[in-house]
């Protein structure tokens, strides 16, 4: 292995090559040291970080869990007897469920009334300050 000096590997490295090699040495600019040390006091003056809030965290987290593990273990515990029954023909719907849509109607109702006001609301809020 030779450890002697590189050969310039293009002239892109020439005025790199110059500056590293010079024996005088790099100052900063005069206004550098001041700016970073300015901001090294910010730092040091600004508040700490808020703490994220674990022990409020924690039972809702626990909830998630409980309810999710409850919902596997009832997977698991029905699978089979569903897997059993799984039938893959065509559901037959009783001769009433086809003819009486009214209900099915004021619920579509419902749905539409309530998201045209959540639209006007948001509309009537979009350019005030009181959200």
């Amino acid at each position: 292995m030779n450890n002697g000096p590189k050969k310039n590997l293009g002239a892109n490295f020439d005025p790199i090559d110059r500056i590293l090699s010079a024996d005088e040495q790099l100052v900063p600019s005069s206004g550098f040291v001041s700016s970073v040390m300015e901001r090294v006091r910010e730092q040091a003056a600004a508040p700490p970080p808020i703490p994220f809030p674990w022990k409020r965290m924690l039972p809702g987290f626990g909830l998630a869990v409980g309810v999710f593990g409850w919902g596997a273990f009832e997977l698991v515990r029905y699978l089979p007897q569903a897997i059993r029954h799984a039938s893959f023909a065509a559901p037959h719907l009783p001769v009433f469920a086809s003819r009486d849509l009214t209900q099915a109607g004021w619920v579509a109702l419902a749905c539409v009334l309530a998201l045209l006001s959540w639209w006007f609301s948001s509309r009537l809020t979009q350019h005030s300050r009181i959200l």
